[in-house]
């Protein structure tokens, strides 16, 4: 584990700014009136807080099968509960008291960097991009629950790179433990896609992986699809027998046919509007702007050829990366935290070719577009103005900044050749190998 002797500080840095954050969050809720009305913590948590107390204070018991005997409700009981009971199980100190629950967020939030540290990631990326990034503390202590799939996340990059599957494998390791790693990044694989949908993206990028050890379809390869299989079906029969059909519903068939109109940084929120308000017989493209997997196909075309495409050329970590990207960049509805999937890739990651000027450029480019986007979303809904097409535009606007960003850093994983000199955000590595 590459630990420094700074390690230490700074996650404890890190725990120290988040639990004052909560302790704030907890006042700004309690005094809307002080800060305009506004509140600190994310809609999101008090719907989670409202589903985690009808499935331990229940007033019905859970639809499945054992739900009466295990004296459970439903968190579907609370409209707009959306989430796997997986969250509900994992926040369940909640219960007690609601700021517990807040606290297991910072402590996951906590240990994704030594996840990543033992992945071979340099220190100083890891804690500028997620221990002392305030866009993860922020989003964090606001209760939004992405650390634990950005988590999962981090877990399978290094479950890969023991296995040998990474770009930095570790050579040391005999088949039989890069057998046991390959199992065990098939088992977090189905743990991350039962408690949020989008990690099955990474199949491709894993099977080009696991195809340049064992071939396409070699043992080793329908060994972690089996293995991948079993888990998640165990995982997710366990809470169908408990929450029954709503469990379904809610955690998976909701998010593909879902056709979400209220305004985000997604380019598809205006005419998903458009197509449910106009008459049902507007022609065929009506028709299909309607159909809720409309977006999916420039979507998934992206990440499937992403997959399979960068992962000989770049490894398994950075194909994962972009693959998340285009996921979030390209999918219908598309908020802030989204843009936290990818990031506990990053630090893994190498850009031989990448400037400072050139990233620079690229995150100034994001970054106005958010706040584009934001101005436009406050006179909408604080204001009150009718600016839907002018927040729709905005949209445009942060949607061409993130995918030009995607293609400065795609552009920036080239390598270098012997008489050029190597950009500042190669590794260090790779800088000294350049030296000699």
């Amino acid at each position: 584990m590459a630990w420094s002797r700074y390690t230490l500080p700074i996650l404890a840095a890190s725990a120290v700014i988040q639990v004052a954050l909560v302790a704030y969050a907890a006042y700004v809720d309690a005094h809307p009136e002080r800060f305009g009305g506004l509140r600190y913590t994310d809609v999101d948590w008090r719907v989670v807080l409202d589903g985690l107390r009808a499935t331990f204070r229940p007033k019905s018991y859970a639809e499945g099968p054992l739900g009466p005997a295990l004296a459970l409700g439903s968190p579907y009981d609370r409209a707009t509960f959306r989430y796997t009971p997986l969250l509900v199980l994992v926040l369940a100190p909640a219960a007690l008291a609601p700021a517990l629950g807040r606290l297991v967020l910072v402590a996951l939030t906590l240990a994704l960097p030594p996840i990543l540290l033992s992945a071979g990631a340099e220190e100083w990326k890891v804690h500028a991009l997620w221990t002392l990034n305030p866009v993860v503390l922020n989003i964090t202590t606001r209760g939004s629950p992405e650390a634990l799939p950005c988590f999962l996340t981090a877990a399978l990059a290094l479950a890969l790179r023991r296995a040998g599957l990474g770009r930095r494998a570790s050579a040391s390791a005999s088949p039989s433990a890069r057998g046991r790693w390959e199992a065990a990044a098939a088992v977090i694989l189905a743990l991350a896609a039962s408690y949020k949908i989008y990690p099955v993206i990474y199949v491709p990028a894993i099977w080009s992986a696991l195809a340049r050890r064992h071939g396409w379809f070699g043992a080793a390869v329908w060994r972690f699809g089996a293995i991948a299989a079993a888990t998640a079906l165990a995982i997710n029969g366990a809470l169908w027998l408990v929450w029954g059909e709503p469990f379904l519903e809610h955690t998976f068939r909701y998010h593909l046919a879902r056709l979400d109109h209220r305004h985000n940084f997604s380019p598809y929120f205006l005419p998903i509007y458009f197509a449910r308000t106009l008459p049902s017989d507007g022609g065929a493209l009506l028709r299909a702007l309607r159909h809720p997997l409309a977006s999916f196909l420039p979507q998934f075309s992206l990440v499937l050829g992403a997959g399979f495409a960068l992962t000989p050329r770049l490894g398994v970590e950075s194909a994962m990366f972009f693959q998340t990207a285009l996921f979030v960049v390209f999918n219908k509805v598309c908020t802030s935290q989204y843009f936290l999937w990818p990031l506990p890739l990053v630090p893994l990651l190498t850009f031989p070719s990448l400037t400072w000027p050139r990233l620079g450029a690229a995150l100034a480019a994001w970054v106005a577009g958010q706040a584009l986007w934001l101005s436009q979303a406050y006179r909408l809904e604080l204001l009150g103005e009718s600016v839907w097409v002018r927040v729709w535009a905005a949209g445009l606007v942060l949607f061409a900044a993130s995918v030009w960003g995607l293609g400065v850093l795609l552009a920036g994983t080239r390598e270098v050749g012997p008489a050029e000199k190597p950009a500042v955000l190669a590794t260090d590595k790779s800088k000294a190998e350049h030296k000699h």
